[in-house]
């Protein structure tokens, strides 16, 4: 069964390496990862996107400028 993970981020630099891996070392093999990028203004989608290209099972959907007001 797959099980899907969505983690919303913004600007998370410096987290978000650490939780994708976290998820990826998981001992269920059929993991897709969503990160959902709300508008960061730091590295989040840059870190995020790396992951996406490297593995498969990593999605990056990025919604650019929903939290204007944070």
């Amino acid at each position: 069964m797959k099980v899907s993970v969505i983690m919303a981020a913004r600007d998370e630099e410096q987290t978000i390496a650490k939780s994708i891996e976290s998820l990826l070392n998981q001992t269920h093999t059929d993991i897709e990862i969503i990160v959902v990028n709300d508008g960061s203004t730091d590295r989040t989608e840059e870190i995020a996107e790396r992951y996406s290209q490297k593995h498969r099972n990593v999605i990056l959907k990025n919604i650019k400028y929903l939290n204007k007001d944070a």
